[in-house]
């Protein structure tokens, strides 16, 4: 199996559970304001929020087809853990594949509905993975 470049793929940052992406108290003292500002916590545990079944630090790039974690400096230690092509991005990738594309249609779809011009070009994302949600 070919392993896309992670800015070319996002999809270990896809999940639909708001309990994806745990946020220790050693992350949230290294992110900034504007890190802190994606998080929520639920109880007393605190994660990245989960928006539109992504991330809400992952940006998308329709133009490019890509996909950036606007926080990558400060990303939590679990984002920092997952390595490209390991046992875990395989099973993201072999799971989510198809998340980042529609997310990338549907991107697409608004903006060409926005500016009058439909793209129903693909994309060429994949994924890569931290847990198979």
């Amino acid at each position: 199996m070919v392993v896309p470049e992670c800015t070319a793929c996002g999809t270990c940052c896809f999940s639909a559970l708001p309990e994806y992406v745990r946020v220790f108290g050693c992350d949230h003292d290294r992110m900034d304001d504007r890190a802190r500002g994606l998080t929520r916590f639920i109880g007393n545990r605190c994660y990245m929020r989960i928006e539109d079944g992504r991330c809400a630090a992952l940006t998308l790039d329709a133009e490019h087809g890509r996909f950036l974690c606007s926080i990558y400096e400060v990303r939590p230690d679990c984002c920092r853990a997952l390595e490209r092509g390991s046992g875990a991005c395989l099973g993201e990738l072999h799971e989510k594949r198809e998340r980042p594309l529609l997310a990338l249609e549907a991107l697409r779809r608004r903006a060409g509905g926005a500016s009058g011009e439909g793209d129903a070009g693909g994309a060429n994302g994949a994924g890569v993975g931290g847990g198979a949600v």
